[in-house]
This record gives C-alpha cells, sequence and structure tokens, in this order.
C-alpha cells in the first residue's frame, strides 16, 4: 500500500508565546509529519530558541532563516525545500486538532476530485478568563463578526472557495505556481482563487483547530488593519481573487462618514432619521449577537466587550481598506506628477 509522505510547512516571526502550542500540537499528530519545516524571519524574541530546543529532540524538524521576513517568501521557501507528497500550510497562532494530519491526508487519498482541503478555524482566547480576548474570538467566529466559512463548525465535508491552514497536493503547485511574493496578506486566498480557476476543488472539514486571537487590543486593531489594506492591493493584483465580502466593511465605514457628515450639516431631520436606519439596525444586531454569547457564558460584562469588539473589527477592517485606495490615489497622482 503506497503510503504517501507528508511536508509541514510553519511560517514566523516573533512568535514566542504561541510557537510551542503550534509545535506540540504538530508533533503529537496521530499520523506523524514526515517533516516539519519552520521558515522563521528573522525572530528577534525567543522563537527560534524555543524552536531549537524542539529540534534536539525531534530530528524531523528543520529550521530555515527567511531573510526577506514577509510571510508569502516563507511559505515559497518552504514548500521548494520539502519533499512531502502532501503539503501542509501551518501558522504558528494556531493549535492543530491531534488528528488534522491524518483525515486530511485520508480524505484526499479517498477523493481523488480534491486538490486541498483545510479545517475549522476557530478563535480562541489565549487567556480563557479575560473577557477582551473572548470578545475577540466571538467577533472572529460569529456571522456577524466575519463571512468567512472556514470559521465556522461544519457538520461533513463542503466545498469551499478557500480554507486557513490547508493541506495541498504536491502536484497543485506544479499546476498553480507557488504564493504572490506581492501580497504580504490574502496570499492564500488569491493562490486559492487561481487553483479554482484551474478547475481544481477545495473542501473544508469537519475538523477544528484553535486560532489564538492577538493578545491585545492594539494587536488586534493592528491585524484587522492589516487585513483590511490589503484587500484593495489583492483587488489590484488579481481582480477575481477576492470576494465582495471582503468590501463589506469599508462600505459600512463609508456609510459612517457620510452619515457623520449628514449629521453635522444637514438640519433636515426627517431626512437624518431616514440614513441613520441602517446604523440602528447594526446595533441592534450588535446587541442581540453579544447578549446571546453573554447569556451563553453567564457574564453579563461580555455583553459590553463583544458590543465593542464587533464595532472594533468592523471599523479598523473598514478603515484598512479606506486608507489603501486613499494611499493608492495618492501614490498614482505623485507618479503623474
Amino acid at each position: 500500500m503506497f503510503l504517501p509522505s507528508v511536508s509541514v510547512i510553519l511560517v514566523c516571526r516573533n512568535e514566542e508565546k504561541t510557537i510551542e502550542h503550534a509545535l506540540n500540537s504538530l508533533i503529537n499528530q496521530t499520523r506523524k509529519p514526515d517533516e516539519i519545516i519552520v521558515v522563521d524571519g528573522q525572530s528577534t524574541d525567543r522563537t527560534v530558541s524555543i524552536i531549537e530546543k524542539f529540534a534536539e529532540k525531534i530530528n524531523n524538524i528543520k529550521i530555515i532563516t527567511n531573510v526577506k521576513k514577509y510571510t508569502p517568501y516563507g511559505l515559497n521557501l518552504g514548500i521548494k525545500n520539502s519533499k512531502g507528497n502532501f503539503v501542509f500550510i501551518a501558522g504558528s497562532h494556531t493549535e492543530f486538532d491531534k488528528k488534522y494530519v491524518e483525515y486530511s491526508v485520508e480524505f484526499l487519498m479517498k477523493h481523488p476530485e480534491a486538490s486541498a482541503v483545510g479545517g475549522v478555524s476557530l478563535a480562541t482566547p489565549v487567556n480563557a478568563k479575560s473577557c477582551l480576548q473572548k470578545s475577540m474570538a466571538f467577533s472572529y467566529s460569529s456571522p456577524f463578526g466575519t463571512a468567512a466559512r472556514h470559521r465556522y463548525q461544519v457538520k461533513e465535508p463542503l466545498e469551499v472557495d478557500t480554507v486557513a491552514y490547508a493541506c495541498y497536493r504536491r502536484k497543485v503547485f506544479d499546476t498553480v505556481g507557488y504564493f504572490n511574493e506581492r501580497l504580504l496578506r490574502n496570499q492564500d486566498i488569491e493562490f486559492n482563487y487561481r487553483m479554482r480557476k484551474k478547475g481544481l476543488k477545495i473542501f473544508l472539514l469537519p475538523i477544528t483547530n484553535n486560532y489564538y486571537v492577538p493578545h491585545g487590543l492594539g494587536d488586534f486593531i493592528k491585524k484587522n488593519f492589516s487585513n483590511g489594506f490589503w484587500n484593495y492591493i489583492t483587488l489590484k493584483i488579481s481582480p477575481h481573487g477576492i470576494s465582495f465580502r471582503h468590501f463589506i466593511p469599508l462600505i459600512f465605514v463609508v456609510y459612517l462618514i457620510c452619515l457623520f457628515l449628514v449629521l453635522v450639516l444637514s438640519k433636515n431631520t426627517v431626512f437624518n432619521i431616514i440614513l441613520a436606519i441602517p446604523f440602528f439596525i447594526y446595533l441592534l444586531l450588535d446587541t442581540l449577537f453579544s447578549l446571546k454569547y453573554a447569556i451563553k457564558e453567564k457574564n453579563v460584562l461580555l455583553l459590553f466587550c463583544s458590543l465593542f469588539m464587533f464595532l472594533l473589527l468592523h471599523i479598523s477592517y473598514g478603515l484598512g481598506t479606506f486608507w489603501s485606495i486613499i494611499k493608492s490615489i495618492l501614490f498614482t497622482k505623485g507618479e503623474k506628477v
């Protein structure tokens, strides 16, 4: 019986707080990876020393230095140095289900129509006692917070447009190429779009991995802003490589700006109230989702934290896209001058 080899690619930089969880979950898989290639982007914290301690005990862990530091280059570097029939893209913020590798490989072996698979990426607080972190995790895992399908639990394999932490057949890279190194974010979304364009199918599996949310509000805002910022750049590089749902927060932010200006400048009370109705509907939905979560967790503080976190998620993400468009316009005008 043919036993395929499995390579895991883990790109990281300054992840001393979560890298140990990720590596432990990978080396304790029921189906052991044949090699774990850690591509470090010249970390300045304890990340490398933590990895080296693992490598001293586990002989299939290999460390490569990513001199360019950014993620897509690191991914491509790892893939090109790997040997497996299947290539897993892992994340240093994620703790993987112990059967993730086994289940993914089995599914691909039994379903030749599938070219890549991934599991549910469930947002998880690093500190389970922190209301802020629990609210961050809830905002990422709620349909009101994000429309990404891989954030929600599924009961059976489902064909989707993209997945997080995918397992690819090696031949996918021969067919599609590698990750676009111009995209510091969304490189997986754009890559998976090129897969679908070639007729290759991607499946979301009913198995859950725990993605650890940012540690503080500053990191939360920075991450969302950056994700939103790269949406417009992705759209320019690959017009069909990113879906409409990624631009809903931008529409929300533009609406809020317009609403603010109208309320300040307009004296037409009826018009102002009508224009504000969508925002009241948003606040109502925000309250309902937050209240339901607070009741489930039996913690009233989660109501207010979640109310705030949803708003912060959508505004910071939308502002990222908005600023990306503004910078692009200014840069284009500057070039013409």
